[in-house]
């Protein structure tokens, strides 16, 4: 095996805490004394460990979860999403070509550029070909730079709004979870947080082209005013209209729902107060809403919604818990 290849393999292995003592000395043994491998190693680390944080359950939710036994809402991972983070970690180092460019001494050559925001901040930057992004609280974005090729490629974690400068003879690509979003110039956000299985994206200029992994083989165009939402578990488009006539209107601290279901709006409301939200039946769930938020606290929010379509909920200092009046 490479020394290269060994090195990918030896930190797969430590995002992933499965790296043995002897395994670890071996890496800090091929990192020594060698600091540009080691900068790129530690944004790495950097990246993965913000990215995928430790999950510690809620004890009220944990309890309610095993009392009513939810499995189709939870934050704990599981084994299929512990064997998706071994995934992740390898997809992480090469998708992007990294095995030719993460440990380049060239300055002169491409590097691989590593974007984010930290929790509850939004954050807006513009990438070598002149497309601005923003970037929502806890997001990441991955680049390498400057672009070349037949293509423009971007990997992301969490959610942004892309401004993409036209270029007809090397599209714009962003890569998700399973999921490929193909673009030439247009204006469009998109939401992949790890931890939700669905991702949902929403046109506001142009034309996007979307394509689910090998596994699913399946593939739609959106025109403006269209919202997607891809399921990973199955490989599913739903095709909607978005109804919003502000683009990414978190950008300015503001939390937009249109006709959207409480399963999609609680993720939002956990990223935005950094507090637990569970909904323990589906009919509660379901409940659809058009509202828009600015700077109300949560209990304001959830008293709104309980009022407008009937709901329970209970907060606590550990979390939030909903349910249906029935």
């Amino acid at each position: 095996m490479r020394k290269k290849d060994k090195l990918y393999e030896l930190l797969a292995k430590e995002l992933n805490s499965t790296l043995s003592p002897e395994e670890k000395a071996l890496l800090n043994d091929s990192l020594a004394n060698n600091e540009p491998e080691n900068e790129q190693v530690n944004a790495l680390r950097d990246f993965w460990n913000k990215a995928y944080p430790q999950h510690f359950s809620h004890t009220i939710t944990a309890r309610t979860e095993k009392k009513l036994g939810l499995t189709y809402r939870t934050n704990s991972f599981t084994r299929s999403q512990f064997v998706y983070k071994i995934a992740a970690s390898v997809l992480l180092l090469l998708s992007l070509g990294l095995s030719g460019l993460l440990f380049l001494k060239d300055h002169n050559s491409p590097s691989l550029m590593e974007y984010h925001s930290n929790t509850r901040e939004v954050k807006q930057f513009e990438l070598s070909d002149g497309t601005k992004i923003w970037l929502n609280g806890g997001s990441y974005i991955l680049a390498v730079e400057p672009f070349s090729g037949e293509s423009r490629n971007v990997k992301l974690y969490g959610e942004a709004y892309f401004e993409v400068a036209p270029n007809a003879e090397m599209p714009f690509i962003v890569e998700t979870r399973h999921l490929t979003t193909k673009v030439l110039g247009t204006a469009f956000n998109i939401s992949s947080w790890p931890d939700s299985k669905v991702q949902q994206i929403e046109l506001y200029e142009g034309k996007v082209k979307l394509e689910a992994d090998e596994n699913w083989e399946n593939e739609i165009v959106l025109t403006p005013g269209q919202r997607a939402r891809f399921n990973a578990e199955n490989g599913d488009f739903q095709i909607g209209e978005h109804g919003k006539s502000t683009a990414a209107a978190w950008r300015n601290g503001i939390l937009n729902f249109y006709n959207e279901e409480l399963f999609s709006i609680v993720l939002q409301l956990e990223k935005k107060f950094e507090t637990r939200v569970l909904v323990s039946d589906s009919e509660a769930g379901k409940l659809r809403f058009t509202a828009e938020f600015s700077d109300e606290p949560l209990e304001k929010i959830l008293l709104l919604l309980s009022e407008a379509k009937a709901f329970k909920y209970n907060i606590t200092e550990q979390g939030v818990l909903i349910q249906s009046v029935n």
